[in-house]
């Protein structure tokens, strides 16, 4: 197995995922080892350090890119796996760089090497990890196999609404499975107020009949414009608005953010030349709208963003699903869709960093593509929602 100084953050948080996503690799014969001059050999294992940047060779210093506003344990890990894995081969490692938009540290990664073998190790060495529930769920495409086995064994894990604490407060009452939650419902509306009592209820019979419950009456759905916003958080920068209009693509698309004012007025003129409702998944690109509204001046009436409908919240408040988050990506797969590229949230930031370092319109077109389908999944589970009210 070929373990990449990348797969470290995923490791850290899922190893299961991780060890889905290297056998998906290898599967499909993605070789690693011609990305990196630097790798060596541990637990039976070859691990990669895939550096971003060769600063200086004598003295050897090496860059990490990252994009967040700041440094975290996983990044540490990181850095300990490149300094093994470069010192392995027998070079004298002046210093690792990670840097960001917002930062550029030169990091004592020594201290955690210990910490990162122990947890490579255990990588290694073991073949199955247990189902966990983290963020990395929402866009993972190996969740729904975690999910149907925590549907086996009617665990709680994948209840939506179900934090560690109330996990622990419900199992203090012996209340440990799902059939649990249906039958000692009065206790559970003890514990946590009648409301929340029924939606896990409703929730946990969605999972074990493997069917959407309506919860309450959903409001009238008409047709509209679906919107998308890709935005590169570095520089706050929103550089893509898609819409889609009665079945047509239509994006908008900045070039740089010296740009980022004429669109965005393109694109509120656009919308505000239809009485259509503006279906969005979650409350994303609402604020930014707002934002962007105070920051180029352009003035939007309260009938402006009352027209703006979030999808996310008409499922989340109306329908329960068996499903192992009530993200974009999970519900529409649960429904069928299915995306045509492999970037999510994350890697599309990194995806664009690539673009704007390059000028690949190959990177640019696939950006181009998952916006799209961003889009239309929307609409998709807003028709799958009137499916089901009918």
């Amino acid at each position: 197995m070929v373990i990449s100084s990348k797969d470290v953050k995923t490791i850290y948080f899922c190893p299961r995922k991780a060890k889905f996503e290297i056998r998906h690799r290898e599967r499909n014969k993605k070789s690693l080892l011609s990305v990196s001059n630097f790798q060596t050999d541990a637990f039976g294992c070859i691990l990669v350090a895939e550096v971003d940047e060769i600063v200086s060779e004598n003295p050897l210093v090496v860059k990490i890119l990252k994009t967040g506003k700041k440094l975290s344990e996983y990044h540490m890990l990181e850095s300990a796996f490149v300094g093994y894995v470069i010192e392995s081969n027998g070079k004298k490692l002046d210093a690792i760089i990670i840097e960001s938009p917002y930062y550029s540290v030169s990091v004592n990664w020594k201290p955690y090497v210990s910490r990162m073998l122990s947890m490579i190790g255990s990588f290694c060495e073991t073949d199955e990890f247990r189902v966990m529930k983290t963020h990395l769920c929402r866009t993972c495409p190996f969740s729904p196999e975690c999910f149907k086995e925590i549907v086996n064994s009617e665990s709680l894990t994948f209840l939506h609404g179900v934090k560690e604490k109330t996990l622990e407060k419900l199992n203090s009452y012996g209340i440990n499975t799902l059939k649990d939650v249906i039958n000692m419902n009065p206790i559970v509306e003890q514990l946590l107020g009648k409301e929340k009592a029924k939606r896990l209820a409703v929730q946990a019979k969605s999972i074990i009949e493997n069917r959407p419950i309506l919860i309450r009456p959903v409001p009238k759905i008409s047709e509209g414009l679906y919107l998308d916003i890709e935005s590169y958080t570095p520089l706050n920068f929103d550089y893509l608005f898609g819409i889609l209009d009665d079945g047509v693509y239509i994006p908008f698309l900045a070039s740089d953010p010296s740009s980022e004012s004429n669109v965005f007025k393109e694109v509120v003129n656009y919308i505000s030349k239809t009485n259509k409702p503006v279906y969005h998944f979650h409350n994303y690109e609402i604020n930014r709208f707002k934002k962007l509204a105070r920051r180029y001046n352009v003035e939007l009436s309260k009938n402006f963003f009352n027209r703006f409908i979030d999808v996310y919240k008409l499922y989340i408040d109306h329908v329960a699903l068996p499903v192992p988050s009530y993200s974009l990506k999970s519900i529409a797969r649960y429904f069928g869709f299915n995306w045509r590229t492999q970037l999510n949230g994350q890697l599309v930031v990194h995806s664009y960093a690539e673009y704007l370092t390059t000028g690949d319109k190959r990177i640019l077109q696939e950006i181009l593509t998952y916006n799209e389908d961003d889009v239309r999944a929307t609409e998709f589970i807003l028709k799958k929602l009137i499916e089901i009210i009918a």
